[in-house]
């Protein structure tokens, strides 16, 4: 089960068991403008052995080539609805429509992009994304939106030249209609050269966390608008490998509008 580790002896951080689920349910009324982040970093899966241990964990799920695997075994981060949790909107490496899906997860080493010019970074990838397995809206197994490369999401592996021992990614929900077409949203994340992170820290807080959600990165990839058979309400992480373990630092929402 999950549990609470003292980090640095100060630091409460929530670290999931292998292959645990984490959701949140949220009230945010009529919001236009709604920005979740998340402070992430991995572990080894022993425990209490592995608890600030970053090192050692590539794997595979699945046997190559081309397994068909189902959604607990693909990494998922973002917002679910509360009501079916068939609405997922943010990251994952599932890249097709229907319950089982192909290719096999990987966890594997990298740069702070999609190279080896370093092995300072984890990097969650599936056997065929091509790179496009970051960003995706959901809908009863349906994929309704996907990203383009660009939104690399990464978690340190050697923290004192990764610059920090956790990483912040975020992500920016909008709708037009509060109220008659609230079902109907776009979301945004960041984008850059292969590299969808905010920041690395080793000072992970929930000021930063606001800090950096009011002045969300304006350089962004923005998928639909899709209009949802429901309304996202839950926060929502699941780490699928068996060797790690997920840790979450810091998260929030901001309603900005």
């Amino acid at each position: 089960m999950a549990k609470i580790y003292l980090k640095g002896g100060t630091e409460k951080t929530l670290i999931l068991a292998v292959r645990e689920a984490y959701y949140q349910p949220f009230s945010a009324t009529n919001w236009t403008d709604l920005r979740i982040g998340f402070f992430l970093s991995i572990v080894d899966s022993a425990d209490p052995a592995g608890d600030d241990d970053p090192t050692g964990l590539a794997e595979e799920i699945g046997v190559p080539p081309l397994p068909f695997l189902p959604w607990t075994d693909r990494f998922s981060l973002g917002l679910v609805d509360s009501h079916t949790g068939r609405v997922f909107l943010g990251y994952t490496n599932n890249i097709g429509s229907r319950p089982l899906t192909n290719g096999t997860s990987q966890l594997i080493s990298s740069d702070n992009g999609i190279g080896t010019t370093n092995a300072f970074y984890w990097r969650v990838k599936n056997e065929v994304g091509g790179n496009r397995d970051n960003l995706k809206i959901m809908d009863n197994d349906m994929i309704r939106a996907r990203d383009v490369a660009g939104s690399n999401l990464h978690l340190p592996q050697v923290p004192a030249s990764a610059g920090g021992y956790c990483t912040l990614v975020a992500l920016r929900f909008q709708r037009d209609d509060a109220r008659g077409r609230a079902r109907v949203i776009k979301m945004s994340a960041k984008i850059g050269t292969n590299n969808g992170d905010i920041l690395y820290t080793d000072t992970p807080t929930d000021t930063l966390l606001e800090t950096h959600l009011q002045a969300f990165p304006s350089t962004v990839q923005t998928l639909g608008p899709v209009d949802l058979s429901q309304t996202p309400d839950t926060l929502w992480a699941y780490w699928p490998f068996h060797g790690s373990r997920l840790r979450l630092h810091c998260y929030g929402i901001l309603r900005a509008a």
